[in-house]
């Protein structure tokens, strides 16, 4: 059967093809014939039509219709009349399918983006380092340096800190991974194959999404609202026997939700009826908003060797440090150090000792981001209100995002966002069904004479 690429889809694919002021038609074909060439279009898949294209796009059909052209000129499309555009170059390269997720840390500046909701370093961030080159130098240069689980020390840590949240933890249930990206790909590629299901949240974390699709799952999406995941219909997927259920129950991205107690032993009620792997993402834990503390999650709520919780440091502390973490049972961690041993043999010494050396602050931490959000959240309420007062939103239980409705196609706005000179995450990027068309994740740390002029521009 052919695949129909999806408009909305191939915009994301596309990401910042446009930078402000360019004309259109070039950087588009150029956009287009390296997905072709990549592979993220395979051969014989079908292009949308002009029109949709362009709508997706907020540009001309007759732009579109310029680009396909040329594409065909240079043998990378072939146009079928009465039947369609149709990808003609097979792959040279193979590219994740779903690039277009995480584009934000890929593509090049722009003068003002808010499409990443990571947060800058913390207080104190940068000092540490004067004190990881002594542990360097003392203890650690004359060594080879390859933990593939993590550096005993911080392994042993982030077990302290653990148990001190509540959730108690031994070192070897422990794995300090690459921030938790990798963590969830290691998960995904370790525990899933092609045509196995994984339940997930509607919307999820876009970068999960791109792990289970280049995995070759068949995702099926449970909505999420207000107070979390839907049970009723969580129950339903469970019964099919999923492989992976991924869920965000500590606070959830993008909605900014925290799923409370009830809730959460529910969920854990309905997963201990069957097989099914849990992946709780606890990634947003350390980011109340208005509370004191680690939100909980699933842990002691799922039999624990079916329960896989993942963390990190990059919310806390500050994203360049790569440091994440898996929690699981000892058996577990080691498979999962079988998988990152063939591709990675650990992180940076570096980061794990600064890491180990920031933990004894975190406390002190989680209030300097808790203040920090809860003021940005007000202001970024008020500039919005006077900005967007059509858009509406409900105020998050944490994290660093804002998930808002605009009541338009945010894949056009965003397109037209880029050629002003703005990027912006549109909702369907959180979905695996392309919905949520009319929302937006805006990011909450922004000075807000930037936001106000970011939405200017677009509005």
């Amino acid at each position: 059967m052919t695949e129909l690429i999806d408009p909305a889809e191939l915009a994301r694919l596309l990401g910042h093809w446009q930078g402000p002021g360019a004309a259109q038609a070039a950087p588009l074909r150029a956009g287009l014939a390296d997905l072709v060439q990549d592979g993220a279009l395979p051969a014989g898949a079908r292009l949308p039509a002009q029109r949709a294209l362009a709508a997706a796009l907020g540009i001309a059909r007759g732009t579109v219709d310029r680009v396909y052209r040329e594409l065909a000129a240079e043998g990378l499309v072939t146009a079928q009349q009465g039947s369609g555009t149709y990808v003609q170059r097979p792959a040279l390269r193979r590219r994740t399918r779903d690039t277009g997720r995480l584009s934000s840390f890929t593509a090049s500046p722009e003068p003002i983006d808010l499409s990443s909701g990571a947060l800058p370093a913390a207080p104190g961030v940068a000092e540490v380092f004067a004190r990881v080159a002594e542990l360097l130098a003392d203890g650690h240069a004359h060594r080879d340096g390859y933990f593939p689980a993590g550096l005993p020390e911080l392994r042993a840590a982030l077990a302290r800190r653990l148990t001190a949240d509540g959730v108690p933890t031994a070192p070897d249930q422990l794995m300090v991974t690459a921030g938790s990206q990798q963590a969830v790909w290691l998960v995904g590629q370790t525990l899933i194959g092609a045509g196995d299901t994984v339940v997930t949240e509607d919307p999820t974390y876009r970068g999960a999404l791109g792990v289970f699709g280049a995995a070759g799952a068949r995702i099926r999406a449970v909505p999420t609202g207000a107070h979390g995941i839907d049970t009723d219909l969580l129950g339903r997927a469970l019964a099919q026997r999923p492989r992976l259920l991924y869920v965000q129950t500590s606070l959830h991205n993008p909605t900014g939700v925290h799923t409370g107690r009830a809730r959460r032993s529910e969920i854990g009620r309905l997963v201990d009826r069957g097989d099914t792997l849990v992946l709780d993402d606890q990634s947003c834990a350390d980011l109340p908003r208005t509370r004191s503390g680690r939100l909980g999650g699933l842990d002691g709520r799922v039999h624990p060797e079916r329960l896989i919780t993942v963390g990190t440091t990059s919310k806390l502390f500050w994203g360049g440090l790569r440091i994440g973490w898996i929690r699981a049972d000892p058996a577990m961690i080691r498979r999962l150090t079988a998988t990152r041993s063939a591709v990675d043999l650990g992180s940076a010494v570096a980061d794990q000792l600064a890491v180990s050396l920031l933990l004894p602050r975190t406390a002190e931490l989680r209030a300097e981001r808790r203040d920090l959000l809860d003021t940005q959240y007000r202001q970024t309420v008020e500039v919005l209100a006077a900005e967007a007062p059509d858009w509406s939103w409900s105020a998050p239980d944490g994290g660093s995002g804002l998930w808002v409705e605009t009541g338009q196609d945010t894949v056009r706005l965003a397109s037209r966002a880029q050629a002003a000179g703005v990027r912006l995450a549109p909702g369907p990027g959180f979905s695996a069904y392309e919905g949520h068309r009319s929302r937006l994740r805006l990011p909450l740390w922004h000075e807000p004479g930037m936001l106000a002029e970011a939405l200017r521009r677009v509005r």
